[in-house]
């Protein structure tokens, strides 16, 4: 993936991550489990306590148990500590390695147990998402092995040094997401352009809609990642008129049209396309009328005849 084109998609899920896990790592039933299940979580993994000496190992462990593998921005995938052949493996033994995936498999049901008890505590905690999970056992773990929790601390810092995973989560090869229960339609957007950017990565083709006549007519990219911004501004704002977008049409991104200018500008200049003037009256009304009858601004090649 080009970092310059999704790094600002990754830091939208990050921000929010850390929003999402602020809601309920600081309650007092989060600090109460946590302890209450210390001593059976450092039993459950003392075998790998000598992998597990620095919190960037802890956290990559804890996010391995959960089933969650890191991409960033710039493509580069969270190292594998249990891939002997990966770039930055644990120091394990064959027989060290099989015995590992008990451990972590031990330990990881000791956190869906705590995930479940917070839960029926009433916390808000996405028991079932992998994500929530990752989150409650690097701070059970932490705890355990004696590192400093700031449980006093100011949230937004306690939510940054936890690092949580986001609410979104992709299949290696771009085709599914999977999300945290209550994510807003704005995050599945941006999750399903790291999704396309994904795919595109994995040899994904742009495949046209066949057209009413048996062609196919694709429509220029300016069109398409205009009526793609115009669909997320009309989600957020459902009684916006093409009018509207034409009188607010400056570089300010606080009016409805310079929201459209200013990421048109910075989406078309990402795939190194020239930036058009103020679109006419007759292409605003027409994007309308497409989103608002249902097509899809992305399929390229959907449009009626």
């Amino acid at each position: 993936m080009e970092s310059k084109q999704t790094k600002p998609l990754f830091e939208v899920e990050q921000d929010y991550a850390r929003l999402a896990a602020s809601s309920w790592i600081g309650r007092p039933d989060v600090r109460e489990v946590v302890e209450y299940v210390r001593e059976a979580a450092l039993a459950s993994v003392q075998s790998l306590a000598a992998h597990l000496t620095v919190q960037v190992q802890v956290i990559r462990f804890c996010w391995r148990v959960c089933s969650i593998g890191a991409v960033y921005p710039d493509g580069h995938e969270e190292p594998n500590p249990f891939d002997p052949y990966g770039p930055e493996p644990w120091p394990l033994t064959e027989a060290e390695r099989n015995a590992a995936g008990y451990y972590a498999a031990v330990f990881h049901r000791l956190v869906k147990g705590a995930a479940a008890e917070l839960t029926a505590r009433g916390v808000p905690i996405d028991a079932e998402w992998s994500g929530d999970q990752a989150t409650l056992a690097a701070l059970i773990l932490l705890h355990a092995l004696d590192f400093e929790i700031l449980w006093d601390g100011p949230i937004e810092r306690f939510a940054d040094d936890l690092q949580p995973p986001g609410v979104s989560a992709f299949t290696p090869d771009g085709r599914s997401v999977s999300a945290r229960d209550g994510r807003p339609d704005a995050l599945a957007r941006n999750a399903d352009r790291i999704r396309k950017h994904l795919r595109n990565d994995r040899g994904g083709r742009e495949l046209g809609v066949p057209y009413a006549r048996g062609g196919s007519r694709a429509l220029p990219r300016v069109t398409q990642i205009r009526r793609e911004l115009l669909t997320e501004i009309i989600a957020d704002n459902p009684k916006v008129t093409a009018t509207q977008i034409l009188m607010t049409y400056d570089n300010s991104e606080r009016t409805i049209g310079g929201r459209l200018r200013c990421r048109l500008a910075e989406r078309l200049k990402a795939e190194k396309l020239a930036v058009p003037d103020k679109p006419s009256e007759s292409a605003l009304y027409s994007d309308f009328q497409s989103i608002r009858r249902g097509a899809d601004p992305d399929a390229g090649g959907k449009v009626s005849g």
